[in-house]
């Protein structure tokens, strides 16, 4: 997620660059006045989806896709019909809704996904799937989690979930997941709401491990913590890799820490590995440019609904802290943040894109809107170009090679894609 806002909450608020009329940055603007419970009744749940949707027509910064004068009638009956006593189900059905802008920004959120972004904590089984090779397996478990507690390890094949192939369970989420601004993105929400889920519930697995031996388990989904964080190693080959999972502004001492390091004691290379991590503060990718572009220079235009003017950002020049090679590693999980100062990165030429197509996920928060003391309505307000008029949105970070990975490599601990990096730094690339 982007945010970009004006500051009417100080604990988050930033400067933001002279001559733009904005004001500040901070991630999350909130309304004033504190909404009652979620509505049970008809009539209540009929003014609400109303809200939602005439809410989202008047701001959003993009024209209305086909279709979406009709999207609050075709979600009216899931609206109504969403149990009580499921604290997620009436958001979901809205959420629905505000994708039919075909936008993963523009969303509504429930108390879970509310309370993990608040608190930073959520439930979870503690394990990443992807496909690779055309199979379900583990890409990534979570240490002290339960996927671990049970022995899960990168590259085991899945086999079963809860009695179900796969692949079944992904069609039906995939056709069951709302609109989004790119088929990776919806992939992504797919994903998302099939390993998501109450503290407490259960999911039965079968999986097969790299030596063959099939092993079953029953997984219980528990509270885990997801704190910001940042990481800088260095590598046998003299490469240094830094991978930070957000862009939250808790992280900005850390990683200007990491970039002054690197900058006395450059080695052969700089990896920034932004795979699997979806954006956030706006300011803080402002700043890490600043950090890693040596010569001031134009590297975003911000429009607005039914604005002609394009303000430009700029960034780079004396506080550069890093001018050394690099390269940045993006997959389909890379959204926002990660996808802003990806494409300013290569468009400049100040880096090389590897891995795989990003997310498509570049527009701007302005604001957030408060629906239940525990739901809020997020919604794009504004457009980011690169300044030659190219859109991420939409369209994704393209690589300027793509690797595919294999899960040989996965289950033995390697990281092809990092590897080809890291190959790419320690030679002479053409």
């Amino acid at each position: 997620m982007l945010s970009v806002q004006v500051a009417l909450q100080a604990p988050r608020a930033i400067r933001l660059r002279a001559g733009l009329a904005l004001g500040a940055l901070s991630l999350l603007l909130g309304c004033a006045a504190v909404p009652g419970p979620a509505p049970t009744d008809a009539v209540g749940r009929e003014d609400l989806l109303t809200r939602v949707w005439q809410l989202i027509d008047d701001r959003h910064v993009d024209p209305a896709p086909s279709g979406w004068a009709e999207a609050r009638e075709r979600h009216r009956a899931a609206v109504l019909a969403a149990p009580p006593d499921d604290p997620e189900a009436l958001w979901v059905a809205l959420d629905r809704m505000a994708g039919e802008r075909r936008d993963a920004h523009t969303r509504v959120e429930g108390p879970r996904e509310v309370r993990r972004k608040r608190d930073d904590r959520g439930p979870s089984l503690g394990l990443a799937l992807a496909q690779v090779e055309g199979q379900w397996v583990v890409d990534r478990v979570t240490p002290d989690s339960p996927a671990a507690a049970v022995g899960l390890t990168a590259g085991d094949r899945l086999l079963r979930w809860n009695g179900e192939a796969p692949d079944a369970v992904w069609a039906r989420g995939l056709a069951q997941a709302r609109h989004s601004s790119t088929a990776q993105a919806q992939g992504l929400t797919a994903l998302r709401q099939w390993l998501d889920g109450p503290e407490g519930s259960e999911v039965a697995l079968q999986w097969e491990q790299a030596d063959g031996r099939v092993r079953s388990a029953t997984l219980k989904r528990a509270e885990l913590l997801f704190p910001p964080r940042a990481q800088l190693t260095r590598r046998d080959s003299g490469v240094a890799v830094l991978r930070w999972n957000r862009f939250d502004e808790r992280l900005l001492p850390e990683l200007t820490q990491a970039l002054r390091d690197m900058g006395g004691s450059p080695g052969r290379g700089l990896i920034l590995d932004l795979r699997g991590n979806g954006g956030g503060s706006f300011d803080l990718t402002m700043r890490l440019l600043d950090l890693l572009l040596p010569e001031s220079q134009v590297v975003q235009l911000s429009a607005f609904r039914n604005g002609p003017r394009r303000d430009p950002y700029r960034a780079g020049g004396p506080k550069a802290l890093y001018k050394g090679p690099l390269r940045v590693l993006m997959d389909a999980g890379s959204a926002s943040g990660s996808e802003l100062l990806a494409s300013v990165l290569q468009f400049t030429g100040r880096a090389r894109v590897l891995g795989d197509t990003s997310c498509g996920c570049l527009l701007a928060i302005r604001r957030h809107v408060d629906l239940a003391p525990d739901a809020r309505l997020l919604i794009s307000e504004q457009a980011l170009q690169l300044p030659d008029g190219r859109r991420v949105e939409g369209q994704g970070v393209q690589p300027d090679r793509r690797i595919n990975r294999t899960r040989a490599a996965l289950a033995v601990g390697r990281d092809e894609v990092l590897e080809a990096a890291e190959a790419e730094l320690t030679s002479t690339w053409p």
